[in-house]
């Protein structure tokens, strides 16, 4: 997938790549939490802040779409790229986080996906080949 977007955090994509792979891609605007994501069990977040987006991803395409966790990262002035394995997300609290998916054509996941950052500013990206095919800025 070679097409880059860059648009505010909220936005709609559509990425399509080579051999018949698209997909719509909404990353909601992000929630931001000092706190635990459970009243019950979890931690703090370890920097400061945990920032929470919500993934809509459907495979609009005709072959199989592989969608994973390690393909998004959070972009931070002065922090540099933090990924959702990064610091206590993964024991944020939250009750579920994107796993590794493989969607079908005409297949939807939907899932927050949560970053333990310093300041809850800056730009997520999805690169599914290690290059940015979408910019969502925040």
């Amino acid at each position: 997938m070679r097409t880059s977007h860059r648009v505010p955090a909220g936005h709609n994509v559509v990425i399509t790549g080579q051999g018949g792979a698209s997909v719509s891609i909404t990353a909601s605007r992000p929630s931001v939490s000092t706190h635990a994501l459970s009243s019950s069990y979890g931690y703090p977040p370890s920097h400061g802040h945990y920032v929470t987006f919500h993934l809509t991803v459907v495979d609009i395409g005709s072959t199989p779409v592989l969608v994973d966790p390690h393909d998004f990262a959070l972009h931070v002035t002065g922090e540099g790229t933090v990924s959702s394995y990064d610091g206590n997300a993964p024991y944020s609290g939250a009750s579920s986080q994107l796993d590794r998916t493989q969607l079908e054509p005409g297949d939807k996941v939907t899932a927050p996906l949560t970053f333990d950052v310093r300041t809850p500013h800056g730009r997520l990206t999805y690169s599914p080949d290690r290059s940015p095919a979408v910019v969502w800025t925040f």
